[in-house]
C-alpha cells in the first residue's frame, strides 16, 4: 500500500502483521504532516491516479519482479521526517549498502560514525516508513540472522532473497564502509 498526501509519499507498507492498512492509517493519522487529504494506492487493486503514483508503482513492480532498482537515484517526494543529524547519517550510510548485500546493525552504526549506537540504529530502522525504498531489510544482526522487521521475518528474508542474498546470511556480512 502507498500512502500519499498530494505529491508527497507519506509511507508504504507490505502485507503482514504490522503492515496492515489499518496500522498504516493509524500511524499516518497520528504523525503525518498537515496539508491536504491522505490518499491510498493499493498496487494491483486501485489504478494509481497521478504520474508520481504511477512512477512509484512501476518502480515497485520492477523491484518485485526481480529487477535491480536503485530508489536512491529516483526523484521521489518523501515526507520530511524531521530527521536528526544521527538519523541523516544512518540513512546516508544505508544508501551505500548495495543491492544484494547486507550490513550489521553495528556495522551501519560504525559506517554512520556512531560506533556504539547499534541499538539506536535498530530503533530507527524499525520506524522506517519506506521499508523498500529505504532498504532497512539489508540490515541484519551481527550473528548473520535477519533480526526483526516491521512486516515479519518472512518479508525480510523474501526481500533479501529477491536481491540475491538468501539466508543463512553470507558468512561475512558487511561490517563497515
Amino acid at each position: 500500500m502507498l500512502v500519499w498526501r498530494g505529491k508527497m509519499l507519506l509511507a508504504h507498507s507490505l502485507p503482514g502483521k504490522q503492515g496492515r492498512p489499518g496500522a498504516t492509517r493509524e500511524t499516518m493519522k497520528n504523525s503525518s504532516p498537515p496539508g491536504g487529504p491522505v490518499t491510498w494506492s493499493r498496487i494491483h487493486r486501485v489504478e494509481p491516479a497521478t504520474p508520481d503514483e504511477k512512477k512509484l508503482v512501476h518502480l515497485l513492480e520492477s523491484y518485485f519482479s526481480g529487477k535491480r532498482v536503485d530508489f536512491s537515484k529516483q526523484e521521489l517526494f518523501l515526507a520530511p521526517a524531521g530527521q536528526t543529524p544521527f538519523q541523516a547519517s544512518v540513512l546516508a550510510a544505508l544508501a551505500l549498502v548495495p543491492h544484494g548485500e547486507t550490513i550489521t546493525y553495528a556495522g551501519l552504526a560504525a559506517a554512520a560514525g556512531h560506533l556504539r549506537a547499534c541499538r539506536a540504529v535498530g530503533n530507527f530502522m524499525a520506524a522506517n516508513p519506506y521499508p523498500v525504498i529505504i532498504p532497512c531489510h539489508r540490515v541484519i544482526r551481527g550473528d548473520g540472522s535477519p533480526g526483526n522487521y516491521f512486516a515479519g521475518e518472512g518479508w525480510k528474508r523474501r526481500l533479501l532473497e529477491l536481491e540475491g542474498c538468501p539466508f543463512p546470511a553470507q558468512a561475512n556480512p558487511i561490517e563497515s564502509r
